[in-house]
């Protein structure tokens, strides 16, 4: 069951991204980006070159392997966890390896991932993003929440007397 779950999770991101990926980059054929809600949130057709933000442009051959790396640690870490039952752990490595693997492939078949998520407020843009980057933040987000939630766990209750 929480193999499956793993699964599910991973492959439902991966699919969403592939898909929107697709639809997005047939709805922007001219470059214009297409306001959603104003100027505030915009698609628009961003190939990055590099790794979060933009980092270390022209590496996406290491960046792919990194990816590679990441994703097997993640799998691995899941498996350790051990037991029948999804946990929290599950849906948190099913989002971080689903986004992996969609912005992997971006970078093995383009050489660059697809970003077309744009954020910013007027001329002050912030970041562009996809489904896969949402996916893997919202993944370190859940796993840091964990990570927090399980060092007060484990802390000694104080006795008053």
């Amino acid at each position: 069951m929480r193999r499956a779950a793993f699964g599910v999770t991973a492959l439902t991101v991966l699919v969403v991204d592939r898909i929107s990926k697709e639809w997005v980059a047939s709805l922007l054929t001219t470059g214009t980006p297409i306001e959603l809600l104003g100027s505030s949130v915009r698609l628009i057709r961003s190939e990055n070159r590099g790794g979060l933000f933009g980092l270390f442009q022209g590496s996406a051959p290491l960046l792919a392997l990194l990816s590679l790396g990441v994703i097997l640690l993640l799998a691995l870490l899941h498996e350790r966890e051990g037991g029948s039952r999804p946990s929290l752990l599950t849906l948190t490595t099913g989002l971080l390896v689903g986004g992996a693997i969609g912005n992997l492939f971006d970078r093995l078949v383009n050489g660059f991932v697809f970003d077309f998520i744009d954020l910013g407020l007027g001329a002050t843009r912030f970041w562009t993003f996809n489904v896969a980057d949402m996916a893997i933040s919202l993944g370190i987000l859940l796993l840091l929440v964990q990570t927090l939630f399980a060092g007060r766990a484990n802390q000694p209750v104080p006795h008053h007397e």
